[in-house]
Order: C-alpha cells, then structure tokens, then sequence
C-alpha cells in the first residue's frame, strides 16, 4: 500500500515492553508496514513502564506502546515532571489477569474450580484477611504488585479488592516489572500480582502461581495498551505521526483473528519467540499456548481502536479515588490526550468504520457487543 503520507523524518526508534500485547508494533515491523510508510523503525525492548515514559518525555525514544493511563500520568505529572503526551490509538483490549501464589492459595477456602472468578477470588481473599484480623496475627500484610501505579493493573487490582470488601490499608501494593514478576512470586517476595500476558500464564505454568481472575471479567472491553508520542513530537511532525498510526492500525487489523487462525499464531510465535522481542524460546510456553483462553485479549475492533474520552474521564476517576490526583475531571486534558479525530482519519484513509463518538456511556453494552462492563455493574458518564 502507498503511503498516503509525507513523513518529516524517516528514521525512527519505538519503544516496547516485553509483553504480548506488544504484538501490533512487531507485526507492523516484520509485515513491513512502516517501511510501506516511508519509515524505517527500530524497535527497542525497555524493561519498565517508567523507562518508556522518561525515554519519549526526552526524546529518546519518538513513540512507545503505553499502558493506557501513562499519558494522561505524564501529562498531569504523576511519578515525574509533567510532559504533555497524546494517543490516538488503543493497541489492544484485555491481556491482564490477577495471580495469587500457590503459597497463599493453599490458606483460601476457595474451590479452584470456579477460577478465574473475582468475586469468588475475591469473597475468599477477604475472609482470610479477616481472619488474620481477628487471629491478632503478626505476619506481614500481602504483598501483591503492579506494573506501575499509573497503570489499568494497578486500577483493575484495586477495583477487585474494593468489589470483594478489601481496604487499600490491608494490602502493600508495590511496583515490579511485568518480566520479573514471576521471579518475585516464586521467591515469597509478593504474594500475587496483576500483569498482562505472557506473564500470568508464565507463572501458572511453572506452578508458582494460580490466575485467580482475568482483569477483562472486572473491566470488559477495556483499553490496555495504546501508542502514544510527546505533544511536541504530534505537533512537530504531524505526517509522520499518521503515518507510524496508520501502519500500527494495518497491524491490529492483521491480528484481529490471531487466536483462530494457527497459520498466523505459528507466524506470530516465531516472532515473538526471538531473543529481541519476547525471548519466548526457552520460556516453555508453546504457540499453541500463546493465548491463554481464560484471559480475553483483542486488536481490532471500531470500537477497540478509538481512544475514547470517556474511558480516559473513568480513568482519572481511578486515580482520585485512590488519592493520585485530586483534581477535576479535566476535559481540555481529555481532548490534548485523547484524538479521536486522528484515529477517525487514518481509519477513514484505510477504508475501516470508526464510531462518531469521542464520548460514550460506559459500563453498558451495545446492541453490537462493543461497550465496555464492570463487575460490579456501575455506569459512568461525564457531561460532555
């Protein structure tokens, strides 16, 4: 496909976090659909979150995929100075799962075969954590980690904790990087965690732990990953800002059948299996494991894709509700991070549907099954 675009600079470094839902930046560079767009990308493996966000706030790295909140953190300054930041595409939906150790789940009256489930898992986790109470007991509280505080695992995990009764003062919630943490659970370091794929499965493979509830059956056809780049680089370079988007869509859109298309998951594997992107090799997860079933993960969809304002309004709810920010529900912040008017370009230019939307209801699903619900059944709306 010619480039409909004319990018200000050709050669580009993105940024990546080893996790499955890097998938849409590594098909787009293996299919070669940056190069189709006048770009030549490198791609580069970081280790955190925090890196990502340092490394494109100075320029370092000219995109990266994001967890969903971090350009909003950035562009508040939560965890750093304050660099405004911008999305116009969620990458992916769901790949979350929060995982206990097998150590603790020995200690929970819970019947492993309702898992995953939250409000079982969860019912369970705090009649053990009242028991302790009334036991007078001088163990450690739980440990159980995140990927960042900024993050939707961060949120999701404390959303389950509140649905299921549980303080934040009853837990140590601490911040540990998506690779290392089944390392962590298998040395007692934490008691469980909440990560995206492939490290929940990883983990529950090697018997160190067990997926007590996938984070889509808290928050169902949520925004996980989107592609984000600085303000100053959106507005420098606006060409080559549709273009690397337009390329990352090609590529979501390749993915949308991944899971029922063996041809495309053996594809998939072999590039992910390399020691520059997931190292997956040696990890003993096999192709045919690549999607774990119980943790609901997608690419594509017009309703997927749209970075929408009202998912980025519930998100800086989350983070009020946990004392990060105490300010309002910012909707000129909204409309600098969150352009759906630029996801509605680059998808009119490949012929797919986008909503006509920038703000929905969420928390109820359509007629098309494309909404977003929440376990515990609340509905958000912000007057536009």
């Amino acid at each position: 496909m010619t480039s409909r675009y004319q990018p200000e600079q050709q050669s580009l470094t993105l940024g990546f976090v080893p996790l499955l839902d890097a998938a849409p930046l590594i098909v787009a560079q293996e299919l070669g659909l940056f190069a189709a767009q006048g770009l030549n990308v490198s791609l580069q493996r970081e280790a955190s979150w925090a890196s990502i966000r340092d490394k494109v706030a100075f320029g370092v790295l000219d995109g990266a995929q994001m967890i969903a909140p971090l350009p909003l953190a950035s562009s508040l300054g939560l965890g750093a100075a304050a660099v405004p930041m911008t999305t116009a595409l969620v990458l992916s939906s769901g790949g979350n799962a929060i995982t206990l150790s097998q150590r603790l789940l020995q200690q929970l009256d819970l019947d492993p075969t309702l898992l995953p489930c939250p409000l079982a898992s969860g019912k369970a986790l705090q009649q053990y954590l009242l028991q302790q109470l009334l036991r007078q007991s001088a163990q450690q509280p739980l440990r159980l980690a995140t990927v960042s505080p900024y993050s939707c695992h961060h949120y999701q995990l404390h959303y389950w904790l509140s649905t299921a009764g549980i303080s934040p003062r009853q837990v140590e919630v601490i911040g540990v990087a998506p690779a290392a943490m089944t390392a962590q659970l298998a040395s007692g370091a934490i008691d469980g965690f909440c990560v995206g794929e492939p490290w929940s499965s990883l983990a529950q493979l090697s018997g160190h732990g067990t997926i007590v509830t996938s984070c889509d059956q808290l928050w169902h056809n949520w925004q996980e990953k989107v592609f984000a780049v600085s303000q100053q680089f959106a507005n420098s370079k606006p060409q080559c800002y549709l273009a690397l988007l337009s390329a990352l869509l090609q590529a979501c859109h390749w993915l949308q059948d991944i899971q029922s298309n063996s041809d495309k998951t053996a594809q998939l594997w072999h590039w992910l299996a390399q020691p520059q992107y997931l190292a997956l090799a040696d990890s003993g997860l096999s192709g045919s494991e690549l999607f774990n079933k119980a943790i609901a993960q997608a690419f594509f969809g017009p309703a997927l894709n749209m970075p929408w304002r009202s998912q980025g309004a519930f998100i800086l709810q989350q983070m009020r509700n946990l004392q990060q920010w105490q300010g309002p529900l910012n909707q000129p912040l909204l409309q600098q991070v969150y352009r759906p008017d630029l996801y509605r370009q680059v998808a009119a230019n490949l012929g797919f549907s986008a909503p006509a939307e920038d703000w929905r209801l969420e928390g109820e699903i359509g007629s098309k099954g494309d909404g977003s619900r929440f376990i515990d059944g609340v509905l958000f709306g912000l007057q536009q």
